[in-house]
């Protein structure tokens, strides 16, 4: 289990059990962890309209495969603030 403080000082928690998850159903982020937490720390937050606990943090990463040019992290804000999942996406117009 790793941490990392977010812009608005939330200290965010990715487990092992998380990691397996994204990399088993996302491959292609498997040597992108260093790039996964520098989305939770410097990405664009927007929180999801049906869960208010849920945010995603997207942030433009160099190198990624398949065409895909940002990474999206989706984390849970509560009592424990933790990574659901993460996963890259293929964004037209930089930022």
């Amino acid at each position: 289990m790793e941490e990392v403080i977010d812009r608005w000082g939330n200290r965010i928690t990715l487990t092992d059990e998380r990691w397996q998850h994204i990399i088993e159903w996302h491959p292609e982020l498997e040597r992108f962890d260093a790039d996964v937490w520098e989305t939770i720390r410097k990405g664009r937050r927007r929180q999801d309209p049906i869960d208010p606990q849920k945010y995603k943090y997207v942030y433009p990463v160099e190198g990624l495969p398949f065409g895909l040019t940002h990474i999206v992290v989706v984390v849970r804000i509560a009592a424990r603030k933790f990574v659901v999942t993460a996963y890259g996406i293929e964004k037209k117009g930089g930022r």
